[in-house]
C-alpha cells in the first residue's frame, strides 16, 4: 500500500508521545507515508514539538476534543487511505503487515488490530480474556450466539485504525459527538449501516500505555458518564439503540464479584476478583452521572 497518510490528535502527550511516534516510523514504512498530520488541542506541555521534532505537521483543533479532532484531521487528508492513532498507544509490530491489506476486501471499510493496558497486569489480563471469550475461541461461538450484537464494537477503536477515505467522507466524516467519547462506538454503527464492515484482527496487539489501575477506573467513569449521548446519537443516525442498557449495566455490577472470582480463576490472575467489580462499579457510577445531565 503507497500513499497513506498518518493522522493523530492530541492533548498533553509528552508523557508517551516520543515512544508512540517511534514506534509508529519503526512498523510503518516511510515510502508508504504521504503525510503525517497531527491535530493539537491546546496542549500545555511540549507535545506540538515533540511532534514535529519526528518529522509530523502539527495544526490546530478546528473546535474541541476528539470529535472535532478527528474531523479537522479528516479535512488535511488527501490519500485514499489514511490511518489514525491515539498519543497512548504503542503500535504492534506487526501492524502495518497484518492491518491494511484487509482493506483489499471492497466491503472493509475500516481495519484494526486489538489493543491492551500494559499495567495493571490484572487489568490486561482480563482485556485479553474478553476478546478472547468473544473472538477467538471457536468452542464459544454457540454460547455467544445471543450476545453477538454486545460484542459488536470490541476492537472497533480509532488508536490503530485505517480507513477508506472516499467512504469515511461519504458517511459525513466522524461522528459529531459532544463528548471526548463514543465517537469509535457511533462510527461503527454508522459504517454498518452504510453496508461496510469494519474488520478487527485479534491476533494483532497493540499496548495501551497506562500508569495504573486508578488511570483505568478513572477512564471507566469518564467514558460511562456520556453514554446517553452516545445512545441518543447512534438511535438519530441508525434508528436503532444500541444493545446496552441500564438494565445491562446494573445487572453486571452486581454479578461482578463472582464474575471477577471465575475469570480469575480461569486466566490465573488473582487480582481480577478486585479489578473487575472496581471497573463494574465505576462504569455504574459514570452511568448513573450522565443520568443526572439527561
Amino acid at each position: 500500500m503507497k500513499n497513506v497518510d498518518l493522522v493523530m490528535w492530541t492533548k498533553n502527550g509528552a508523557e508517551t508521545l516520543p515512544l508512540v511516534l517511534k514506534r509508529i516510523s519503526e512498523v510503518i514504512p516511510s515510502n508508504s507515508v504521504n503525510k503525517k498530520v497531527i491535530v493539537d488541542d491546546s496542549s500545555t506541555d511540549s507535545t506540538r514539538e515533540i511532534a514535529k521534532s519526528f518529522g509530523w505537521d502539527v495544526i490546530f483543533n478546528a473546535g474541541k476534543g476528539i470529535s472535532d479532532g478527528a474531523n479537522t484531521a479528516l479535512k488535511n487528508v488527501t490519500s485514499e487511505f489514511f490511518t489514525s492513532f491515539e498519543q497512548d498507544l504503542l503500535l504492534a509490530r506487526d501492524w502495518w503487515d497484518k492491518i491494511p491489506p484487509s482493506l483489499e476486501n471492497p466491503k472493509v471499510a475500516i481495519a484494526s488490530g486489538m489493543r491492551f493496558a500494559n499495567k495493571p497486569e490484572g487489568v490486561r489480563r482480563l482485556q485479553q480474556y474478553v476478546a478472547r471469550k468473544y473472538r477467538g475461541e471457536v468452542k464459544l461461538e454457540p454460547w455467544l450466539k445471543g450476545r453477538q450484537m454486545a460484542a459488536f464494537t470490541l476492537g472497533k477503536t480509532l488508536d490503530n485504525t485505517i480507513y477508506k477515505t472516499r467512504i469515511v467522507k461519504a458517511v459525513g466524516g466522524f461522528p459529531k459527538l459532544r463528548a471526548n467519547s463514543g465517537v469509535d462506538t457511533t462510527l461503527a454503527y454508522i459504517i454498518s449501516q452504510a453496508g461496510y464492515h469494519w474488520f478487527v484482527d485479534c491476533s494483532v496487539q497493540s499496548v495501551h500505555l497506562r500508569r495504573g489501575l486508578r488511570q483505568e477506573l478513572s477512564h471507566q467513569y469518564w467514558y460511562a458518564k456520556q453514554l446517553y449521548e452516545m445512545w441518543r446519537k447512534i438511535e438519530t443516525e441508525i434508528s436503532k439503540r444500541p444493545p446496552v442498557t441500564k438494565f445491562n449495566v446494573i445487572s453486571r455490577f452486581f454479578l461482578s464479584p463472582f464474575t471477577g472470582i471465575f475469570i480469575a480463576m480461569k486466566t490465573l490472575e488473582p487480582s481480577i476478583t478486585y479489578i473487575h467489580p472496581l471497573i463494574r462499579f465505576y462504569y455504574l457510577k459514570g452511568l448513573l452521572e450522565s443520568e443526572k445531565w439527561n
